[in-house]
């Protein structure tokens, strides 16, 4: 028998039993197979109606999400790694009246996709996210951005970072209970263009690669209410100088330039739809 015990903040006991099927199976195996989906079920549901910014760091972890208790500050300013979790919802609150919706390009796992509904949700702010991906890795259009040079990370080849899929992030929506999210499956190419009607207070890049970033910048940029805001994920970020390459010939003949959000020392850069 394995008993896996969680504990709230308020000291709320919470205690289950799992009967292993097999005897010589290694516990700590089991715990792995039958305690993590059990403890996501308990922890979504203690959590899931208590401020995102009350969760523990291990509450994130568990549930692959960015949570701003998880956060740990850069020593120094700089543009790597993601946006941060703050970032993201310090923007959300300045864009929370400017009319239109929230989109988010490269979802992989929802990490930010979901806090960032989770906290809109608990500050009454009623827009829809949009989040877009193909949910099978990177197209082979990042041929080009190989050939750029910068940083070699892990996964930056065609079909990279594909350790995700549509369902994984729909089973975490439907965990948190969260009816304010729209996931679109496909090309960028093949799915912006669904949305054509829609105005958007929100646009948050993260799309690493140069074909990427032209399309969804000359997608969302006429779609943008005034005051609205596009976060370039990758900007500056060394693997990934498509995104400089896109952004800056995007802007070359816009009256917009970049801005720069940079709590806890996480630099990111982004536009304000003039």
């Amino acid at each position: 028998m394995v008993t896996v015990r969680a504990f709230s903040e308020d000291g709320e006991d919470w205690v289950v039993h799992f009967e292993t099927m097999r005897a010589a199976r290694p516990i700590s195996t089991s715990l792995k197979r039958l305690a993590k989906p059990a403890l996501r079920g308990l922890t979504a549901a203690l959590y899931r109606n208590r401020p995102l910014a009350s969760w523990p760091a291990l509450v994130g972890r568990l549930h692959d999400i960015s949570v701003p208790r998880a956060v740990i500050p850069n020593p120094t300013a700089r543009p790597t790694g993601g946006a941060n979790i703050n970032n993201l919802t310090f923007l959300l609150e300045r864009t929370r009246d400017i009319p239109g919706d929230v989109a988010e390009c490269g979802v992989y796992q929802g990490a930010s996709l979901i806090p960032m509904a989770i906290w809109a949700t608990q500050h009454n702010i009623p827009k829809t996210f949009f989040g877009y991906d193909s949910f099978e890795g990177f197209p082979d259009s990042i041929a080009e951005d190989q050939n750029m040079g910068g940083a070699d990370i892990e996964g930056k080849r065609p079909g990279g970072m594909n350790e995700t899929s549509l369902e994984l992030v729909a089973s975490k929506l439907k965990l948190f209970h969260l009816g304010n999210v729209r996931l679109r499956k496909g090309l960028f190419s093949d799915t912006l263009n669904q949305d054509s009607g829609l105005r958007f207070s929100l646009a948050h890049l993260d799309c690493d690669i140069y074909d990427s970033y032209t399309e969804c910048l000359n997608f969302f940029y006429p779609r943008m209410s005034v005051g609205a805001v596009i976060l370039l994920d990758e900007y500056n970020d060394p693997p990934w100088p498509g995104c400089n390459k896109a952004v800056d010939e995007f802007l070359a003949e816009l009256p917009e330039s970049l801005r720069l959000i940079s709590l806890d020392n996480y630099e990111k850069y982004y536009i304000v739809k003039q």
